[in-house]
């Protein structure tokens, strides 16, 4: 029994590993998590709460969850925009005053917080965003991100036994590891160029890690990242939209991977769609949104050869807008 245990220990902090990342289906309820140059896309507080859980075969627990906050700084955008509204006779002028430089300058602000259970693998992390937003033309802008993260991984001993613990290597190195303890100081960057139609970014996870204790059990987590995303947004009709995305991944030491999703919003209030990720998984989605409240829902069918650990993967996003007294919508991407 203790054997089983044991493998299960190995199999958790492997897959724990590799998926250092907040690997959340809904990425796109929460783009300055995967890139920090989406920090202060709104003009509002927009807080975030996300919880994923995996029913699996192991009767161990698998759960990921966040919250987060991101907002812009300084006030120009939305009283510039508001004010002139009122004091113009043209509506149509309102769309030059909303595209005059000094409105579309803008920084972002913001951090997150997290933690992710795999059997007896635990972790915390929390990180602080910052990005300058600037126009390169009439319709484009680009924003540049930097983020600063922390990380603490460790692993729970209590009830963990082997048959030999003097001279089981592996138990042993765990030992020498601060008991299964590490800290990790990382800084990543990104960088988009945006409409209020589509985006195209690219961002790093592990630019820049530094452990602070720890030496041997969460090598894997070094490895160094790559993110290229793009999205889009068009009407099909006055009351339906679509918005398709991708995001290609790169990590050292492993095959390119990449997620396909497909949305389609119906009166600025339903949302359904779906997401393919190759020889890994496939989702629904499912979200409602009301101006200063939305909720998103995803159910992953996983088709890896790891699909009984991942098996029937629930997660759920809540969000809700403060100050946000001009109503202004956020984009559907």
């Amino acid at each position: 029994m203790m054997r089983i245990y044991y493998i299960i220990l190995c199999v958790a902090v492997s897959y724990a590993a590799v998926a250092q990342e907040n690997d959340f289906t809904q990425y796109n309820l929460n783009l300055p998590s995967a890139n920090p140059a989406f920090t202060g896309m709104t003009e509002y507080l927009d807080i975030r709460s996300g919880l994923r859980e995996g029913w699996n075969n192991f009767s161990i627990k698998n759960s990921n969850t966040y919250l987060s906050a991101y907002t812009a700084l300084g006030n120009a955008n939305r009283s510039g925009r508001k004010n002139n509204s009122l004091r113009i006779s043209d509506p149509t002028l309102l769309d030059e005053i909303k595209a005059d430089n000094k409105f579309r300058r803008r920084m972002g602000l913001g951090g997150m917080v997290s933690e992710r259970t795999v059997g007896p693998y635990r972790s915390f992390a929390t990180s602080a965003n910052f990005a300058y937003h600037l126009p390169v033309s009439q319709k484009l802008n680009v924003s540049l991100g930097t983020r600063a993260g922390f990380m603490n991984q460790r692993i729970d001993f209590s009830g963990l036994q082997v048959r030999d613990d003097v001279n089981d290597t592996f138990y042993q190195s765990l030992l020498t590891a601060n008991q299964g303890t590490q800290n990790t100081v990382t800084l990543d960057f990104g960088a988009l160029l945006y409409s209020d139609r589509f985006y195209f970014g690219a961002s790093t996870n592990n630019l820049v890690s530094e452990r602070m204790n720890g030496e041997f059990l969460f090598d894997l987590n070094d490895g160094l990242r790559y993110r290229i995303q793009t999205g889009v947004y068009f009407p099909v009709s006055s009351e339906m939209t679509l918005s398709p995305a991708v995001v290609v991944t790169y990590a050292e030491g492993y095959d390119l991977r990449w997620l396909a999703t497909l949305r389609m919003q119906y009166k600025d209030f339903l949302i359904v769609g779906g997401g393919f990720e190759p020889d890994s998984k496939i989702s629904i989605l499912l979200g409602a949104k009301t101006q200063n409240l939305s909720i998103g829902y995803s159910y992953d069918v996983y088709t890896s050869s790891l699909n009984n650990f991942n098996a029937n993967t629930h997660e759920v996003v809540l969000g809700i807008s403060l100050f946000n007294k001009y109503k202004l919508a956020p984009r559907f991407w």
